[in-house]
């Protein structure tokens, strides 16, 4: 396939006059994303954050300490027999403890948090797996519109050429001229093409660039030939199986349901009495002297323990109301994990059959380049004697460049589509990318500034 490739001796002219990096890779667009990317950022962050979950959980049962100290100026006044009248101070600091022995909804308060914290682990999974994504998804993006873009500029300048030579032959006599209006009209409908994939690039790029954080000058491109092998293994159930087992997104909602069967069996305990181990040191002291000498209380040290019992008898309904609220929650949490479970073996399935289908579909988009070529060739040779019009040979070419789009387009969705599958099983990793980083060709420069001016033509043709 004829592809607009810059030679890596023209791009070594290109880099010794203008002191251009070497094309960046997708490693090297990865080592800038985990720098940049806000959304991955805030994922770890979210990440860190609940898992202090399971410490607030693990809290209610272990004991509490608490300290008070209370400073009173007083001022009675006695109106009974005697009477009198006095001022005083009066200090009381206290220390008490509390230990639970017996309290049901504090231990599924922190059963349910622990859940939490899982279900936290596999949302970060997710993400980590969302960001790897999004990295290829915007590296290959920029390719793709490339390519596109390169393509349809050829595209645009063969009929442009066709149209030339139409008029030339219009001008002699040897064609009408609707043939001349037929070729403009294919001419105008490839500048509109060529507009909106020059628009598409732009995009691409800009977002590659929101993702890491800087400006790319020139990529490595996609070498011609691909390990095109499938999906490994070679068996649907065994990824379906996998995904199932380990898709974060599966994890979170069973973690989730169990989250909200701790909180259902918390709030079946408010019901209930509690039971805690209770300790109190208290040490009271006072200066009140005068003829109001009952007041005279002595100072005190005061130590005490014991069982405390709470048992809640009416708190206006809402208790058993709570308790039926968590209770159809924790059932609407089931239901979410039996769809999700189904919605991901299904997902995974035709995610597998895509993969499996891009592989062989990118052969017969090779196979269709060379038998779209050679359609073009004898259309062209049937124009000269007579036996095609302007049309067939227009609509050959036109053919012919949305064969090579449609390869393109191919290979890359070949590549994201295995990756797709990999992050429905569970199972992407960097490891992945560092894979499909060395079906890149680094000699083969994509000159991201000449593409976007239109002047990488002269460099590859």
């Amino acid at each position: 396939m004829r592809t607009k490739r810059i030679t890596y001796a023209a791009a070594a002219l290109l880099l010794a006059a203008t002191g251009v990096a070497q094309a960046a890779t997708l490693a090297d667009v990865l080592e800038s994303a985990w720098q940049a990317d806000s959304q991955w950022s805030g994922a770890l962050r979210t990440w860190e954050a609940e898992q202090e979950n399971v410490v607030q959980g693990r809290a209610g049962l272990l004991p509490s300490v608490n300290a008070s100290y209370s400073w009173l100026d007083n001022d009675v006044e006695v109106t009974s027999s005697p009477g009198g009248e006095t001022d005083f101070e009066t200090q009381t600091l206290t220390l008490s403890l509390v230990q639970p022995l017996f309290r049901p909804g504090a231990w599924y308060a922190y059963k349910q948090a622990d859940a939490a914290t899982s279900v936290a682990a596999a949302n970060f999974q997710q993400a980590r797996q969302d960001f790897l994504q999004r990295v290829a998804t915007q590296y290959f993006g920029v390719l793709q519109s490339w390519e596109n873009l390169v393509s349809i500029r050829a595209e645009e300048r063969a009929i442009g050429r066709q149209l030339e030579q139409t008029r030339e032959r219009f001008d002699v006599g040897l064609v009408a001229i609707t043939d001349v209006h037929e070729a403009e009209a294919a001419f105008d409908l490839t500048k509109v093409e060529r507009i909106l994939a020059e628009a598409d690039f732009d995009i691409a790029r800009d977002r590659l660039e929101a993702l890491t954080g800087r400006t790319w000058e020139s990529l490595a491109a996609l070498q011609e030939e691909l390990p095109l092998t499938g999906p490994e293994p070679a068996n649907p159930q065994q990824w379906v199986e996998l995904a199932r087992q380990q898709n974060p997104t599966i994890l979170a909602a069973l973690y989730q349901s169990e989250s909200s069967r701790h909180f259902a069996s918390q709030q079946a305990w408010a019901h209930g009495p509690t039971v805690d181990l209770v300790a109190q040191h208290q040490r009271y002291k006072n200066d009140a002297s005068g003829p109001t000498s009952t007041l005279n209380l002595p100072d005190t040290r005061t130590n005490a323990y014991g069982i405390e019992v709470n048992l809640p008898l009416f708190q206006g309904g809402g208790v058993n109301s709570r308790r039926k609220q968590a209770a159809l929650q924790h059932e609407a949490s089931q239901d979410l994990y039996q769809q999700t479970w189904r919605d991901v073996g299904q997902q995974t399935l035709g995610t597998y059959r895509v993969v499996s289908a891009n592989a062989l579909r990118i052969r017969a988009r090779a196979q269709a380049i060379r038998s779209a070529d050679s359609a073009l060739e004898a259309t062209q040779a049937g124009y000269e004697v007579g036996t095609r019009n302007i049309v067939d040979v227009l609509n050959a070419q036109r053919t012919l460049f949305a064969a090579r789009r449609d390869y393109a387009n191919a290979r890359y969705e070949y590549i994201l589509d295995s990756l797709g599958l990999k992050a429905l099983a569970g199972v992407l990793t960097e490891d992945d990318l560092v894979q499909v980083n060395n079906w890149l060709a680094p000699a083969d420069l994509v000159e991201l500034d000449l593409v976007s001016a239109g002047t990488d033509d002269a460099l590859d043709e």
